[in-house]
């Protein structure tokens, strides 16, 4: 029985690390929930035809959280074209309580063109407090009917 649950587990392990749930997700860890290094997350893109959404994750631990934290996202495909642009994570607040994670849109439908490995680069422009987790999100576009 133990054998047949840690192959099940297997199992689910290797699809999801394979894209097979439409969800990819990397997540970094800060030092003492604060971030202030790049953070280096490499996709292997296999089609170049599907729609996407790119988000940024951001888990929190710590009492002070910052309210903004600019970054700048650094992008380059698989043929070496390099994209750098600002970004603006405004942290929700309800009050004395946050989320424990939020997940920040970057790009809605986006179509990945080429084949092979794509760097995103996160560099908050400031030390953000707070923040324990950083990642990248790749996702199927959610059908709105």
């Amino acid at each position: 029985m133990v054998r047949h649950l840690i192959y099940a587990l297997v199992a689910a392990c290797i699809m999801v690390a394979c894209g097979g749930t439409g969800r990819s997700v990397d997540m970094h860890d800060t030092e003492h929930h604060r971030w202030s290094t790049a953070e280096d997350f490499v996709y292997d893109n296999v089609d170049t035809l599907s729609k996407r959404d790119i988000g940024i994750v951001v888990r929190y631990g710590g009492e002070h959280v910052s309210e903004r934290v600019e970054l700048t996202i650094l992008t380059i495909s698989p043929d070496s074209l390099v994209a750098a642009e600002p970004f603006m994570l405004h942290i929700p607040q309800m009050g004395d309580m946050r989320p424990a994670e939020h997940t920040f849109t970057y790009r809605h439908n986006a179509v990945l063109g080429h084949k092979g490995r794509y760097l995103f680069r996160l560099k908050p422009t400031h030390t953000a407090e707070g923040i324990s987790s950083v990642g990248i999100v790749i996702t199927e576009p959610k059908i709105v009917e």
